[in-house]
């Protein structure tokens, strides 16, 4: 039987430890934000209270075989390690959206690119794809499809785009300056 590794809270507790704030730069804050509480393999826990980005998206991911998590609070991603207070890494600011693929990855996008997170917790960004808005994010094969925003174009603002999984390429899409 897989023993709990986290629990999302509705909120931070009042009683028992104090909460442990979670940021990108360290920074303590006290405003309720994403609440964890992590289960160590001593069968000891803690919460985690994590300082949001700039969306709404707040999720967890695990990874097969990988002692690491994935935690999405309000579109910031961090990288932690249940058993350790501090980020393994951090990144991202205002994700919209996950898809995950079957082979262990996760396709993250915010309003102008990708990010992939691999199975073994590794991440990369692909280059810009929109001005200002992705959306109707899809896999098919090993090919991200979706569309990107276009202020510019009165009659179709919305693009088509093609992001290849293997070769990291992205054709389409509506960013003009590449």
């Amino acid at each position: 039987m897989d023993r709990k590794r986290y629990e999302i809270l509705e909120a931070l507790p009042v009683y028992g430890p104090m909460y442990i704030a979670v940021s990108d730069n360290e920074e303590e804050f006290s405003s309720q934000g994403f609440a964890i509480r992590f289960y160590r393999m001593d069968e000891t826990s803690w919460v985690a209270n994590f300082k949001p980005g700039w969306s709404g998206l707040n999720e967890v991911h695990e990874f097969a075989g990988l002692p690491d998590l994935l935690i999405i609070a309000g579109g910031m991603c961090y990288i932690m390690n249940p058993e350790e207070a501090k980020p393994v890494a951090v990144f991202g600011l205002y994700y919209k959206g996950s898809l995950k693929i079957p082979d262990g990855r996760l396709v993250l996008y915010d309003l102008t690119r990708i990010t992939v997170v691999e199975a073994n917790c590794q991440y990369w960004d692909s280059e810009r794809i929109s001005w200002d808005g992705i959306k109707e994010i899809k896999l098919e094969s090993n090919l991200v499809k979706g569309l990107a925003y276009d202020p510019t174009d009165n009659e179709d603002e919305w693009k088509t785009f093609i992001l290849d999984l293997d070769t990291r390429k992205v054709t389409g899409g509506s960013y003009l300056l590449r």
